[in-house]
C-alpha cells in the first residue's frame, strides 16, 4: 500500500481477474448477462480456470491485461482487469482482507 496524495489514508492500486461461478452472490457479468455459463461453473471450475491463467502468465506465454480483457467477468475486464486506486472499505471485505495480507514491492 502506499499513502495517497491526497493525505486521507492508504490507498492501494489492484488489477484482477474475476471467474464467477454457481455459489457467486451475483450470477451474471458483462459477458454473461443471463448467468447460464456462470450457474453451470463449479468453484472447483473457476480456481482451475484461474490457476491455468496465472500459470501462462508466470511461463510468459500471456499478458495478464490481455488476459482480464478476454476471460474476466468483472466489469474492470475493459481496463485489463484494472481496479484504479482505493482506500478502505471501498472493496468487499474479503477482497480488502487478502489485499493486506499481500506484501507490495
Amino acid at each position: 500500500m502506499s499513502s495517497s496524495a491526497a493525505g486521507d489514508g492508504e490507498t492501494v492500486r489492484a488489477s484482477h481477474i474475476l471467474i464467477k461461478h454457481e455459489g457467486s452472490r451475483r450470477k451474471s457479468s458483462w459477458k454473461d448477462p443471463d448467468g447460464r455459463v456462470i450457474s453451470a461453473t463449479t468453484r472447483a471450475d473457476a480456481a482451475a480456470r484461474l490457476l491455468d491463467l496465472r500459470n501462462q502468465i508466470l511461463a510468459g506465454q500471456a499478458n495478464f491485461a490481455d488476459l482480464a480483457a478476454r476471460h474476466s467477468d468483472c466489469s474492470s475486464a475493459r481496463r485489463g482487469g484494472d481496479l484504479g486506486s482505493f482506500g478502505r472499505r471501498q472493496m468487499q471485505k474479503p477482497f480488502e482482507d487478502q489485499l493486506v495480507q499481500m506484501t507490495f514491492i
